[in-house]
């Protein structure tokens, strides 16, 4: 637990990243989201998750580019934060939107394809939440980055499960869209295949 806390300003990170939830918790207990607390708060993890796994993938060019490379140092923190919104994302649609009815579930799992498309990046992030501490690195070694990099597969799982669900709101995805993309095309040319096919060419 030590480890955790190695620098002063963690606590103070730890607090500015559950700023959201917290807000989120108070509002709903002094009853600013009734009549239908699932749908708003669905909406509300969705993009804190959504947001999170932006500033991820921010943090690349972030470091590479600019004098902050100090920032690198958070990646973590910002990563197991979209984590915790998408976990509580599918936590207020099982418990507050589907009343944890099977019968409700089973017939989303049936007309609402795009379900499987944010569970596939639930998963994934689950994945990289329980790989990413520093024990994890050191015994993973090699394939500890390999496996890292699914992060981008996420995103675009959380963006197919935006476009999938899209009807007259167009706004989270607009706004996911225009951030999420750039980040992702300026990734492309640093990637080994894409690196070797170039030299081949040249």
């Amino acid at each position: 637990m030590a480890q955790f806390w190695d620098r002063k300003e963690k606590p103070w990170i730890v607090t500015l990243f559950s700023l959201p939830f917290l807000w989120m918790l108070v509002s709903l207990l002094m009853g600013q989201y009734f009549p239908d607390p699932g749908k708003i708060l669905m909406r509300l993890t969705g993009i804190w998750a959504c947001v999170s796994l932006v500033l991820v993938l921010f943090m690349t060019p972030i470091t590479k580019y600019t004098q902050f490379k100090f920032l690198a140092r958070y990646r973590r923190f910002i990563g197991l934060s979209s984590f915790l919104y998408a976990l509580l994302h599918m936590v207020c649609y099982l418990v507050l939107f589907a009343g944890l009815s099977w019968t409700w579930i089973a017939s989303d799992l049936i007309e609402k394809p795009y379900i499987y498309a944010g569970v596939g990046a639930l998963v994934i992030l689950t994945t990289l939440a329980i790989t990413s501490s520093k024990r994890m690195m050191k015994k993973l070694a090699k394939r500890w980055k390999p496996l890292h990099r699914l992060v981008y597969l996420s995103v675009l799982l959380v963006w197919l499960h935006l476009w999938w669900q899209i009807k007259s709101d167009t706004s989270i995805l607009v706004w996911f869209s225009a951030f999420a993309i750039p980040l992702l095309l300026i990734r492309i040319p640093q990637t080994q295949s894409v690196r070797k096919y170039f030299l081949k060419k040249n």
